[in-house]
C-alpha cells in the first residue's frame, strides 16, 4: 500500500509538475507573442506619431514664416522707395526667425518669412508685393475710356530693354470698357472694376516759396516769339501761355506749380533739353494738343503732368510724356502719336490715335500703397 501510494503521489506530482511546465511555456509564449505584436505596433504607430507630429510642426511653422512674410511686407511698403534694389535679410541677433525681402522694382518687391533656418522643420513663406504706380496702365480711366476708329495701344521701352510690346495696358473702375470700338488694337490687357484710388496728387511741401514766374509765363505776358530759359528749380505761376512762335527752355530738373490754366499756341515750342526733366502741377485746365514738343531723350518720365483737384480738362496731342490727372477728361486729338500715359476720369482717343506706353513708367511718382496687390507663394 505504501509503495502504491508513493507511486500515485510520485505519479501525481509528475502530473502537476509536468501540467505546470506547460502552463509556465504557454504563458512565455503568449508574453512573447504579446511583445512581438506590441513591437510591430509600436514600429508602425511611431512613425506615423512622429509624422503627424512633424506635421504639426511643420504646419506651425508655415503659418508662423506666413505671418512673418506679411510683416516683411508691411515694413518695407513705406521704405520701398529708399530701399536699393536686390536681396535684404532683416534678421534678430539671436537668431531667431526672420524676414527676407528681394526688391524688384519700385512696385514689386517679394517678402520671405524663414522659421528654423537650416533646421529638419526648416519653413519658408513668400508673399509677392506688386504696388499699385502713379503711371502702371497706358490708359486708365476711373469712369471709362472711349475710342475711336484705327486705334493702336501697345508698350516699348524708352532705355531701349527688351519688351514684346504687349504691355499697353487698359483700365478703368467701371464695370465695362464698352466706349472702346472693336477695332480698337489693345496689346495689354483690359480690366474693369479695378477700384483705383483716384485722389490727385498733393502739391509738394513748402511750394508757396517757389520762385513767382508769372510775370514772364502768365498769360499775356509772354509776347510772340519770346524766348524763356529755366534753369534747374522749382517755380510757380498763376497761368502759362506758351504763344506763337514763343519757346520755353528747360535746362535742368524743373518743377512748376501752375495754379490757372496751362496752354500753348499754333508754333509754340517747349524744349526739354537732354538730361533735363520737367514736372507740372496743373491746378487748372491743360492744352498742349497743338504745341510743338522737343524732347531729345524721348524719356515720357522726362516730362510729368499731375493734375490737381481743379484739373477737369486736358487736351493732348503728339507727345511724349506721362499725364496723371484723375479728376481731369483728357482728350487726345486725331492722328496723335502719344508715348508715356494717360490716367484721367475719363480718357478718350479720337481717331487714328497711337498711345505707346512706356514700361519704364513703372514706379516714376512712387508706388501707390494704398493699393496693393499680394501673391502668396509657398516654398
Amino acid at each position: 500500500m505504501a509503495e502504491r501510494f508513493e507511486l500515485k503521489e510520485a505519479d501525481g506530482r509528475g502530473q502537476v509538475r509536468f501540467r505546470i511546465r506547460n502552463q509556465r511555456g504557454s504563458v512565455l509564449l503568449v508574453l512573447i507573442i504579446t511583445m512581438v505584436v506590441l513591437a510591430a505596433l509600436t514600429a508602425a504607430i511611431l512613425p506615423t506619431r512622429f509624422t503627424s507630429e512633424m506635421g504639426q510642426i511643420s504646419a506651425s511653422g508655415a503659418m508662423k514664416a506666413y505671418y512673418l512674410a506679411e510683416a516683411g511686407g508691411r515694413y518695407t511698403i513705406p521704405r520701398l522707395q529708399a530701399l536699393s534694389s536686390g536681396a535684404h535679410s532683416f534678421k534678430f541677433s539671436d537668431g531667431s526667425p526672420f524676414f527676407e525681402i528681394e526688391k524688384i522694382s519700385n512696385t514689386l518687391f517679394t517678402s520671405t518669412g524663414v522659421v528654423a533656418e537650416g533646421g529638419i522643420v526648416e519653413a519658408r513663406v513668400a508673399i509677392s508685393y506688386r504696388l499699385g504706380s502713379r503711371f502702371d496702365y497706358a490708359l486708365f480711366g476711373g469712369d471709362g475710356v472711349t475710342t475711336g476708329s484705327s486705334v493702336v495701344i501697345d508698350s516699348y521701352s524708352s532705355s531701349a530693354e527688351p519688351t514684346d510690346g504687349e504691355h499697353g495696358d487698359v483700365g478703368t473702375n467701371a464695370d465695362n470698357l464698352d466706349g472702346m470700338t472693336a477695332g480698337t488694337e489693345v496689346h495689354g490687357e483690359l480690366e474693369v472694376l479695378a477700384d483705383r484710388d483716384m485722389t490727385p496728387e498733393a502739391l509738394p511741401s513748402g511750394y508757396e516759396s517757389w520762385e513767382d514766374k508769372t510775370a514772364e509765363l502768365g498769360i499775356g505776358n509772354m509776347p510772340n516769339g519770346t524766348p524763356v530759359d529755366l534753369p534747374e528749380g522749382d517755380y510757380r505761376t498763376d497761368s502759362i501761355a506758351i504763344t506763337n512762335g514763343s519757346t520755353i527752355t528747360i535746362k535742368g530738373a524743373v518743377r512748376i506749380y501752375v495754379a490757372g490754366t496751362t496752354e500753348a499756341k499754333s508754333n509754340a515750342t517747349l524744349n526739354i533739353s537732354a538730361g533735363a526733366s520737367l514736372t507740372i502741377y496743373a491746378g487748372g485746365d491743360l492744352n498742349l494738343s497743338d504745341y510743338f514738343l522737343v524732347t531729345p531723350d524721348q524719356i515720357p518720365a522726362h516730362f510729368l503732368i499731375y493734375g490737381l483737384a481743379g484739373c477737369q480738362d486736358i487736351e493732348w496731342g503728339d507727345a511724349c510724356g506721362a499725364i496723371y490727372a484723375p479728376a481731369a477728361d483728357i482728350l487726345v486729338i486725331n492722328n496723335a502719336v502719344a508715348y508715356g500715359a494717360l490716367i484721367g476720369k475719363t480718357v478718350t482717343l479720337q481717331n487714328d490715335v497711337e498711345v505707346h506706353y512706356d514700361e519704364d513708367l513703372q514706379g516714376i511718382g512712387g508706388g501707390d500703397s494704398s493699393h496693393v496687390a499680394q501673391y502668396f507663394t509657398p516654398n
